[in-house]
């Protein structure tokens, strides 16, 4: 491995990780709404919807609704005040309540018929992420009105509206350069004439460029949370999420452990990039075409809208269509009708990789007697 190592432009490595750590702190360097004009936004919000809940009221009384109704609503509109008072006065325990207050408001009555717009399980996931909070010591943070986001609630933004296919792309980009190395310098008959066997030198390969891999994300990863704490500090890694499963059951996790199992499906997508990249090197000579092969398996995820277009009966057969990892990781998909989780994602990866492992170890023994019987 020491040899192989010789093939692996460290100056390279540090330039890709530089590119992931740019764009993950790409929206600290653009020009961010101040505090005081996001403050004055929700208060907006807050008197807009207020206005609009007491003209509802006044309507209710009119029309003799349902006096539970009424009730309900009139709390509602106590709420609102209480969470106005609470921005304006800075008073975070107030505020929380207040929201915690107008969530559990509207999630009864979305339950009884008497609300529409948010479905009941994206209510229910609100509210109960609010009464978490109310009795935790962590400190909540509105992930709308809150301009500085501290390193941890950042870094799991950034994963969410960064490129992830640029991510991909970044690690493809390696794996192409790697394994055409031996083409692009002609020393390919010179590496199969040498006394190691074909599978220690597969092993040696594969080996090196998921350390190299490995080193991109946790290094880019590790940078982008360093620059943002000491902008908007350090935050807390173990900040809670709420999310919706393909149930539509509220589940949580945390920070620190949605960026590990992020990390670590990400460097299992790689592994199989290794391996296609690997194989592919017997056939091509060029990194041009071991680079756009590789670039196939994302393209999909970098397009993004495919839902627009493509039905969700042609999506579950897609293989793409099940790594959006950032988003599969807290119960998202465009595809909501497919079928499509994290679990059938990991499954069909590790099939992919199983298989393509499997093509890499034939060939290299074929290869190995090959060079025996010349």
């Amino acid at each position: 491995m020491k040899i192989e190592s010789w093939k692996i432009n460290k100056w390279f490595v540090l330039l890709l990780t530089l590119v992931f750590i740019l764009v993950g702190i790409s929206p600290l360097i653009q020009d961010q709404t101040k505090q005081a004009d996001l403050t004055s936004q929700k208060i907006n919000y807050i008197k807009e919807n207020r206005e609009l809940l007491q003209a509802a009221i006044d309507s209710m009384k009119e029309q003799s609704a349902p006096e539970d109704l009424i009730k309900a609503s009139e709390d509602e509109l106590q709420a609102y005040q209480q969470i106005l008072t609470g921005v304006r006065m800075h008073d975070e325990k107030q505020l929380l309540s207040g929201e915690s207050a107008v969530a559990k408001i509207q999630l009864e009555k979305a339950e009884k018929g008497n609300l529409i717009g948010a479905t009941i399980p994206e209510l229910k996931r609100n509210y109960e992420e609010l009464r978490f909070f109310q009795s935790s010591d962590i400190k909540w943070i509105d992930p709308f009105y809150t301009a500085d986001l501290p390193a941890s609630n950042f870094l799991f933004a950034t994963f969410l509206e960064i490129p992830y296919p640029l991510l991909l792309s970044l690690g493809a980009l390696l794996i192409a350069l790697f394994c055409s190395y031996e083409h692009r310098k002609k020393t390919n008959d010179f590496l199969r004439s040498t006394p190691q066997s074909m599978l220690k030198i597969m092993s040696n390969k594969t080996g090196l460029l998921l350390i190299a891999l490995a080193s991109l994300l946790i290094v880019g990863t590790a940078g982008i949370f360093a620059i943002t704490a000491v902008k908007n500090g350090v935050g807390n890694l173990n900040y809670p999420i709420f999310y919706l499963n393909q149930n539509e059951i509220v589940q949580q996790t945390t920070i620190i452990q949605y960026i590990t199992l992020l990390l670590a499906c990400t460097l299992l997508f790689f592994f199989l990039l290794i391996l296609i990249g690997y194989l592919l090197q017997y056939f091509f000579k060029q990194f041009i075409p071991i680079f756009l092969c590789l670039e196939i398996l994302i393209l999909p995820l970098a397009l993004g809208n495919l839902s627009d277009f493509l039905p969700a009966t042609v999506a579950k057969f897609l293989p793409t269509s099940y790594w959006d990892f950032p988003r599969l990781l807290v119960g998202t998909t465009p595809f909501s009708s497919a079928g499509i989780t994290l679990e059938k994602g990991l499954l069909i990866l590790a099939v992919l990789i199983l298989i393509f492992l499997t093509s890499n170890l034939f060939l290299a023994k074929k290869l190995a007697k090959g060079r025996i019987a010349s």
